[in-house]
């Protein structure tokens, strides 16, 4: 989907729309009680930032806890290559598992404001609630180019 604004030219730049995803289907652990990489390590994925200036996020985990009484958190940060920290992981509207029966959660979020032709580069961060493990069977990034507001 490409983002024009009145008096922009055609260009095969502005008619392509970036994307990557990346999935991974080995199960991983996560003990830490703060926003961190899972056991297994990095689990990201980039694109180039378009025209637009924005980009659709998505990420989907099938995750456990350890606990019943426990919680396993999932969350994405975002970094540019240019301007550095655009987004951080927060416990406001991430994948939360509070249960040991594994639940497959999914969330979608538009990043804007960024700087137009920096590489975006999305990590899936993990905690627990508690003193506990996290178990994390499936994770999954998607990054969309995203139209102008």
């Amino acid at each position: 989907m490409a983002s024009w604004l009145a008096g922009m030219r055609v260009t095969a730049a502005r008619l392509r729309v970036p994307s990557a995803e990346v999935e991974d289907t080995v199960s991983t652990t996560i003990t830490s009680t703060t926003f961190a990489d899972a056991a297994s390590g990095v689990f990201s994925t980039s694109v180039t930032v378009p025209f637009s200036g924005a980009v659709w996020v998505s990420i989907r985990s099938t995750q456990r806890n350890s606990g019943a009484l426990t919680n396993t958190i999932t969350h994405f940060k975002a970094d540019g290559s240019v301007s550095g920290a655009v987004y951080g992981a927060s416990t406001v509207a991430a994948l939360i598992v509070g249960n040991t029966t594994n639940y497959s959660l999914s969330l979608r979020k538009r990043l804007s404001g960024l700087v137009v032709g920096e590489i975006i580069t999305v990590t899936m961060q993990h905690r627990v609630s508690s003193a506990s493990t996290g178990t994390l069977d499936y994770r999954y990034i998607a990054i969309e180019g995203a139209p102008a507001p």
